[in-house]
Formats: C-alpha cells, structure tokens, sequence
C-alpha cells in the first residue's frame, strides 16, 4: 500500500525516508503535510516578489534532484582529509550531504549541553525534538523550506542547558552529485546560555546544491552568536533559511559572510515575542564573475521594547548580481521599538548589480525605525590619497574595500570568530599586510 498518493519524485523519497527510518507518528505527519503544501507552492519564480531578481528554475535546469541519502557513505576518509583542523574547545557537527556523522564530528561528553544526529532523536522520540520540528516554519508559504521539512532525513539537534555555554563548528560537506540535499539543525538555547557557532561549507566536487533550513528557540536571556562563511570553490548552489523565535532579553546574533558559490541565498525570519529581545544582523558578500548573493530578512517585533539592528554592504565586480529584501515589522502592542535596516554597495563594473527593498511596516506610534540602501564606485580622491603615500593601485582598492565592509566585522562579539572572518576577507580581497 503506497505511503503517498501521487507519486511524484519527491513522494518517492519521502516513501523512502518513511520506509528506511523509524519516524514517531507526528513527524510522518508534519512531512507528508510539508510535501502536500510544497506540490501546492512549487518552486518560487521571478513573479513573486521575494524572488524577483533570482531566476531559480535557471540552477534547477542544470539536472539536481532529491534522493534518499544512504547512511553508508558518511564516514569517508577522504573527506576528513578536506575538513580543517580541529581546535580543542570546540565542539564539531559534520553534515555529509545532510546526514549526521559521528565518525567525521566531534562531540565531548558533557551534562551541559546536548548533540546528537536528528534522525535519531526522532527515533528515540525525543518530545523536545518531535514538538518543535517545524514549530517555527509552520504558517510560512516558503517553498523551499517546506520542501526540506518533507525531504530532511537528518540534521542535527542542538541543546545547550541552563545556565551553561557551548563552542560549536557546524560544517556541511557536499559531494556534489547533482543531488539536492536539506540538512536540518533544531537549536534550544535554554535561560541565561550562550551558544557560538561557526560555520562553513566544504564542496568535494561540482553539482552541488544545499537546501538548509533550520528552527532556533532562544529562552529568557539566552545568546547565539552564529558566523556562517560560504566561501567553495566549485559552481555550489547553497539556500539557507533560519526561523527564530526570541524569547524575553535574549540576544540573536547572526553574521553571513558570501565569498564564493554560483548562487547563496539567506533567508533570515526572526520573531522577538518577548520584552528587550535583541537582534544584530550583518552581512558581507564579495561578488565576481556571474556570482549571485541574496539576502533576505523579515524581522517581527512583536513585544515592546524590542531592538533589531542590520547592516549588509556588497562588493560586485563582473556581472555578478546581489539582491537584498528585508522588512521589519512592528506589532501594534510592540511599543518603544528600535529597529535599523541598511544595506549598502560597492559596483565595481558597469555590469554588476545591486538590487534591494527596505520596507517598514509599523502598527505602533511609539517606535524608532528607519531604513536605507545604496550604491556606488570607489571614489577617485580616495584612492589618490593611498596612492601618494606609495601604495599601488590594486593594494590601495583593496584596502578600501575592506575598510567599506570593516564596521560589520567588528560588529562580531566573539574574539575568535572576528579573526577568523578577518583572515576570510583578507584572504578574498588579497590584501598584503
């Protein structure tokens, strides 16, 4: 007896996926519903609105497509071979295509925290897992993100306990077989706990594209402070949407950086439900070639005096194309709000785009709220004043550029991973210290 009734290639999987791994009743349920509204939706196409300048069905032509992930290909010698070097206080999460390896992470025992593969958590019927699965994503239209919660086989479950703090490296590998993997990260930050996160991608081969969708609980006067590089060296397709929901004096923290990757589109959806709730948003993407970077941001003050902060600044050279999207909205009982939206641009060619949309949407009389997008060139008095004190023309664009995207750098709290961004851009820009 079939699992689904149409039987489309993405039913097929999710038959799979039921068939392959022991799922409690309640998640069959919430993907078999997802897949339902997903067949509904479809892909998104240039006549919506938030994807007005991203022509997805374009990366889709080139042949990628779902499939069951077989649990037996995840510890491969040859991948450790590619992952970075591990740092002694810092816990590692291992994606292989959206299937948690315990051979490739590494996880140190403690009664502060817990991490563990989400497939498994669902077996075991872990109720804070199988409760808040698709808790945050639910009431969203995302295409996208519905497709991943239907088609998700693993990920990875997150809980850092009260009172404690976790370091954490959450890298996704892709092999690049043309397949479309969904990783899925369930994150609980309980009261007055702090979670770092640090995170990158790592393509073994072309053919790669990242379906990521991941839901974030932050209890009363929790913290996450989470840096995402996307920075591969192949024609890597990665859409990541984060869903949060914020909590009474908790802080979310997120900073992407896009460096490299045919297409990377973040979608960001924050929702402060309680007073003083704080959000810093940032972002940085350095463009070339027929490189896309979107950005898409859709904050919800729904508590009074909540703050939110985004700054997003691009460099585009080439023909390559950058689209930000981002709305802030304020609850009619969410007063004293205090929310600031800016995105800026650097053209470097005449064929390089910038495209972007602020929007305000405010039902409350009390707030503070303002927006703003721009673009420009590197002005010619600046780099006449670098060149007369001996420095070249391609050194004096570079440092220039990186002072353009510095202030959102040093809006990263965490030391460590503000180094690390650093070198990232640095490195990026090839500037000569």
């Amino acid at each position: 007896m079939p699992i689904t009734q149409e039987k489309t290639e993405y039913s097929l999987v999710l038959d799979q996926i039921i068939s392959s791994i022991k799922l409690p009743d309640n998640i069959v349920n919430k993907k078999m519903e997802a897949l339902s509204h997903f067949e509904e939706l479809q892909f998104p196409s240039m006549k919506n609105e938030e994807w007005k300048y991203t022509y997805l069905r374009k990366f889709l032509k080139k042949g990628f497509a779902p499939e069951f992930i077989s649990y037996d290909n995840v510890e491969d010698e040859k991948i450790r071979e590619n992952l970075p070097l591990e740092a002694d206080d810092v816990n590692r999460i291992v994606l292989v295509d959206g299937i948690f390896s315990p051979g490739l992470s590494n996880i140190q025992a403690s009664i502060n925290y817990n991490i563990s593969s989400l497939s498994k958590s669902w077996e075991k019927n872990i109720t804070l897992v199988t409760d808040s699965f698709a808790q945050l994503t639910k009431e969203k239209n995302q295409a996208l993100t519905k497709l991943n919660t239907a088609l998700c086989q693993d990920g990875a479950f997150i809980e850092v306990t009260e009172g404690h703090s976790l370091n954490l490296e959450v890298i996704y590998v892709q092999t690049g077989t043309k397949k479309i993997s969904m990783p899925r990260l369930n994150i609980h930050i309980d009261s007055n706990a702090y979670l770092n996160i640090a995170e990158q991608h790592i393509v073994l081969k072309e053919g790669s594209f990242t379906n990521i969708v991941t839901e974030v609980f932050l209890k009363e006067n929790s913290k996450l402070e989470w840096v995402k590089i996307q920075d591969t060296k192949y024609d890597s397709h990665i859409l990541d949407s984060v869903y949060v929901l914020q909590n009474a004096k908790s802080k979310y923290h997120c900073t992407t950086v896009s460096l490299d990757g045919e297409l990377m589109r973040n979608n960001q959806f924050i929702k402060a439900i309680g007073e003083k709730a704080h959000a810093d948003l940032g972002g940085i993407y350095i463009l070339d070639g027929t490189q896309q970077a979107d950005n898409n941001i859709f904050m919800e003050h729904i508590a009074p005096n909540t703050t939110s902060n985004q700054l997003y600044k691009g460099i585009l050279d080439g023909q390559s194309t950058s689209s930000f999207y981002g709305l802030i909205y304020v609850d009619e009982l969410a007063q004293k709000t205090d929310a600031f939206q800016s995105n800026k641009n650097i053209l470097q060619s005449d064929d390089a785009s910038a495209n972007f949309r602020p929007q305000l949407e405010i039902y409350a009389d009390d707030v503070k709220c303002s927006h703003g997008a721009t673009s420009s060139e590197i002005e010619d008095h600046e780099l006449f004043y670098l060149r007369s004190r001996g420095i070249s023309k391609k050194q004096s664009k570079a440092l220039l550029m990186y002072a353009f995207v510095s202030d959102v750098i040093e809006e990263i709290l965490s030391e460590s991973l503000k180094a690390w961004v650093r070198a990232r851009i640095e490195s990026k820009l090839k500037i000569e210290l």
